[in-house]
């Protein structure tokens, strides 16, 4: 029975939040939902995508799954496909009434708003994640490090300084997202990054690598952006007005025209990903509930850590409350 009366806002998760048969439990309890939105992925993308998403590990025939889901090119397109049935699931229960994607999970938030039929944003995709893996930098990544790091500091200003302290032609480090008031995200060259990193340890602040393959939402990736530029002018990808309120997370700022949604798609790819600016304005557009629509809960985490407690009445959910 849906809940109309509820404001809700769909969150969709970014890459980080992935493992391995992350569909299996929506698979058992909504299996229609789950072939229909896999085999419309299959037909773009191939079998394997569906292994990686409804199998555990032992289960699948694919040799190191775990690693081959942590690749970019597949991590992104399992990661729409998982939001899109997330969605598929979860609008049976709770109206939404506004969207958010943190990085790919904005492909999935367009599918949710009417801006992207699901055939289109699977093609959109796998053009990004081929063109951003064709931006990772060729270069040995230091064990237990990797192109990306979160800080958790309020002291932002510090970590641009550091930033640009540690970078130099060819060895870059930048923010690639601002998630929170105490938590922000440097990317960039594995050195650079490690280096920028060991000082703000020093500094006894709190730092984890991500697991992610690239120097996402960097200069590094400005290729890959040209890239998405030229493939949304294509004609056989429509992109519509959105039929609801949507925050681009490239500005968080309201978006609804195409022009606007295709300059957002082109820009979040090399640019600095503003979730504390799309999650403030949510709470200010009177949002009281937040649902993240997709697996894991690392948005979930990251709303009750730095948001509730600011926020009183404001209520975090899993789509696993609903279903």
């Amino acid at each position: 029975m849906k809940t109309p009366h509820i404001k809700a806002c769909y969150i969709f998760p970014g890459q980080g939040s992935q493992f391995i048969g992350m569909g299996k439990e929506l698979y058992s309890t909504n299996k229609d939902i789950v072939e229909k939105i896999l085999h419309t992925g299959n037909k773009i993308l191939g079998p394997d995508i569906a292994n990686l998403i409804i199998k555990n590990p032992e289960e699948t025939s694919i040799k190191n799954p775990e690693e081959t889901l942590k690749e970019t090119i597949n991590c992104q397109e399992a990661m729409l496909l998982m939001g899109v049935i997330y969605l598929y699931v979860l609008r049976k229960k709770i109206e939404c009434v506004l969207t958010l994607g943190h990085s790919i999970g904005e492909y999935s938030a367009l599918v949710a708003s009417g801006v992207l039929s699901l055939e289109d944003a699977i093609k959109l995709v796998k053009i990004r994640a081929e063109s951003m893996t064709k931006c990772i930098p060729n270069e040995t990544v230091k064990k237990g490090t990797s192109h990306m790091a979160a800080v958790f500091t309020k002291d932002h200003n510090l970590v641009y300084d550091i930033c640009k302290i540690y970078s130099s032609p060819g060895n870059t480090v930048e923010v690639a997202a601002v998630n929170s008031k105490y938590q922000i995200v440097i990317s960039g060259n594995n050195n650079a990054v490690i280096e920028a990193a060991e000082y703000l340890i020093s500094q006894n602040i709190k730092v984890i690598y991500l697991p992610v393959e690239g120097p996402f939402h960097s200069e590094l990736m400005k290729p890959a952006a040209e890239e998405m530029k030229k493939a949304l002018e294509d004609k056989d990808i429509t992109i519509n007005e959105s039929k609801r309120h949507h925050i681009t997370n490239s500005t968080g700022k309201l978006i609804y025209k195409t022009n606007e949604i295709k300059e957002s798609l082109v820009n979040q790819i090399c640019g600095i990903v503003e979730w504390e600016k799309s999650l403030k304005l949510a709470i200010n557009m009177g949002i009281t509930t937040f649902i993240e629509s997709g697996p894991g809960d690392v948005q979930y985490k990251l709303l009750n850590r730095d948001y509730k407690l600011q926020n009183k009445g404001l209520e975090v959910l899993v789509t696993t409350d609903y279903i």
